[in-house]
Parts: structure tokens; sequence; C-alpha cells
């Protein structure tokens, strides 16, 4: 009798502890995780016809605007672009038929391409419209080293060189057609005067300190049919 209860205890035990001994002969067990991987947004066709333009290095909207014959607001406004001073490489601009239908042929004369460069690269401390001694900003202020070349954005015939403008200092505007215009201020000398015919790229001015300004800046605006633009939309 105490045999059989002892047998009956022993079978019970290695019942119990069989599962255990089975999961340490097999070692860890490896559980499976799903990784969600981020999907690239699908690419939205719009229902009208037309285009897209994928944005090369360099590019800015209002180049894109130019090429296409389509007005720059309206291209924003249809691609939901907030910000049209920043593009990504690669991004696609959708371009409408309807608005290239929509925009008027311009003629040979007003229609010539103008493309500008940066004046002088450095760190923009004063954006387009921002509060400036209480005025809001026509261009932007970029900090400059002092004495630094000071360059023409693109070609044309400067119509302006003063010594002393009241606030401005020492200034330079530039007529590049019959549509656009810059504006180079604060600086410490002036090596163009009006009637000049300059190239773009070439030196007209050395930076420094003149007018309002408290620190060595480029004051530079650019304007089109003598309205002040941001000039982020047209610089590379």
């Amino acid at each position: 009798m105490q045999i059989q209860i002892r047998f009956k205890i022993r079978k019970l035990f290695f019942l119990l502890t069989l599962p255990l001994l089975l999961s340490a002969c097999a070692g860890p067990q490896t559980i499976p995780v799903t990784i969600n991987m981020p999907q690239p947004a699908p690419q939205i066709i719009p229902s009208v016809p037309g285009m897209f333009h994928t944005v090369k290095k360099g590019e800015t909207l209002w180049r894109i605007s130019q090429d296409y014959q389509v007005d720059l607001s309206a291209l924003a406004d249809f691609n939901k672009i907030n910000n049209i001073c920043k593009l990504e490489v690669g991004q696609k601009i959708y371009i409408p038929d309807e608005l290239r239908r929509n925009t008027p042929r311009k003629n040979a004369e007003t229609s010539s391409r103008v493309d500008f460069i940066w004046p002088y690269r450095g760190q923009i401390i004063s954006c387009f419209n921002q509060k400036k001694l209480n005025v809001n900003n026509l261009g932007v202020d970029i900090l400059a080293k002092p004495g630094a070349a000071i360059k023409a954005a693109s070609s044309g015939n400067v119509i302006f060189s003063s010594d002393n403008l009241r606030g401005y200092g020492k200034t330079i505007i530039i007529e590049h057609s019959k549509t656009f215009s810059t504006v180079y201020t604060n600086q410490e000398e002036n090596l163009v005067k009006a009637g000049d015919y300059v190239t773009q790229g070439q030196t007209i001015a050395y930076a420094g300190q003149t007018g309002r300004s408290v620190e060595c800046i480029l004051h530079f605006e650019l304007r089109k049919n003598n309205k002040p633009q941001n000039p982020l939309l047209y610089l590379p």
C-alpha cells in the first residue's frame, strides 16, 4: 500500500515539473515584435490637369513661378505652402494648367529674367516685415564683418549713391530692369556712383556701421515696381 502511494506521488511530481524541464531545455524563447516602420506619405494627384516640378538645389518658389509663368501667390495657395521661403530639394510642386492659362503672357521687355545672388553671406538678424525701431523692416539685415565686400545682387545701373542718407548712412540703389531694383545701406565705403553700370557679383561697397545701425550690418532691400519684396523669395 505504501509503495503504491509513493509511486503516485512521484508520478504527480514528474507531471508537474515536466513543463519546467522542457522550457529549460528549449533555451531562451524569442518573442516576436512587430515594428511599424514609417511609411512615406502617399503622393496626392490633383484632380485638375497639370504637371509636377521637382525642386532643385538653389531654386526658390518665385523662380519656379517665373519659369512656368504662374502667379506666385496662386501657386503657393494651390500647393498649400505656408512658408514660401523654405523649399526642400526633391519637393514636388504641382503646376496646374489652369494657372498657366490664366496668367497673362508678358511682352519681351517685362518678361526678361532677373536672377539674384546674395550680396553678402552672413547671419540674418532682422527679417522682412520684422519690427525694427517700431517700424516694419522693408528688407533684411545681415550681420557683416567690418570692411567685408558687398556684391551687386544682379547686373544693372546704379541710380543712386549717397554718403549720408538720413537714417541709412551710405546707400546704393541699383536698377536691374524696369521692374526690379535693390538697395544696400549702412556701408563704410561706397565704390560706385550714380550712372555706373555694375555686373552681378561685382564689389560695390565695403560693410560698415553708418546711419542708425549700432552693429556692422548690411541692410538689403529688393523692390518690384518700387514695392519692397521679401528678399528670401528671390535669393538662392
